[in-house]
């Protein structure tokens, strides 16, 4: 009777200790054995209908230049100097009229802005920047919701940092992200402790992504964290109930 109780209240202890300690390399992000540098170039953002571009237009004119308008009204708010890219990729400005720059970079489409402006300004400049790009954050992160980002893109490690990071419950091994393309919807999975997600095609987010964090398996259970407490209150009703037993038997 004593070993058996021994032997059990042995073996609660070892399972406590299994239980407590969580691996590092489930929960720590980009794990590598190596120092490592990953080259690439980032992808280039192009154009689509739908999407809101702001557009700030300057010249070398000596005279101030009021071409798009109230222009100290439309500096306190960016998204009155904003245009939707409609379906055939094209905006429309003041006096140059529409112009098509569906499938362009911002880059590629700032030049294209600025040949049409030199029939009527002299030096034309244009600055342009995306308005709605956008990333979805779901599941187990500490604040699920939509969110708007004025770089010019960011990685899943940022998405995530934007949600508020990971819950203990997330599983930071298998993140999906779906990613619509052409009218079709495409789902991949990543795994953020992996080293190489920085190699990954689906380490940048493009606008319009789903990022979402599956639950682990113990949520079910309701075990945030292991119930220190009552385990060690288990142990410590056995160890005395055996106690007073083994004193009564005598």
């Amino acid at each position: 009777m004593k070993n058996i109780f021994i032997k059990i209240t042995l073996l609660m202890i070892i399972a406590l200790g299994i239980v407590s300690c969580v691996p590092v390399k489930r929960i720590a992000y980009v794990q590598s054995d190596t120092q490592s540098v990953f080259y690439g170039e980032p992808a280039d953002i192009r154009i689509k209908p739908g999407d809101e571009i702001y557009v700030r237009i300057t010249s070398a004119d000596e005279q101030p230049v009021n071409f798009l308008g109230d222009g100290q009204q439309r500096m306190q708010d960016a998204r009155l100097m904003s245009y939707i890219v409609s379906e055939d990729g094209k905006i429309k400005l003041p006096y140059v009229g529409r112009i098509d720059i569906g499938g362009l970079t911002i880059d590629q489409a700032s030049d294209r802005i600025e040949e049409r402006l030199a029939e009527f300004l002299y030096l034309p400049s244009v600055f342009m920047r995306f308005m709605n790009t956008r990333v979805t954050v779901m599941g187990e992160v500490a604040r699920p919701g939509v969110y708007m980002f004025d770089y010019k893109n960011i990685n899943v490690l940022q998405a995530v940092a934007l949600a508020g990071d990971i819950t203990e419950f997330g599983n930071r091994r298998k993140v999906l992200i779906i990613r619509e393309n052409g009218g079709n919807r495409y789902k991949y999975y990543v795994d953020l402790t992996k080293g190489n997600i920085l190699e990954s095609e689906m380490y940048n987010i493009t606008s319009g992504d789903i990022v979402y964090i599956e639950p682990l398996g113990r949520k079910k259970f309701g075990l945030a964290t292991v119930p220190y407490n009552l385990i060690l209150s288990l142990i410590t009703t056995g160890l005395f109930v055996y106690t007073f037993v083994q004193n009564n038997l005598k």
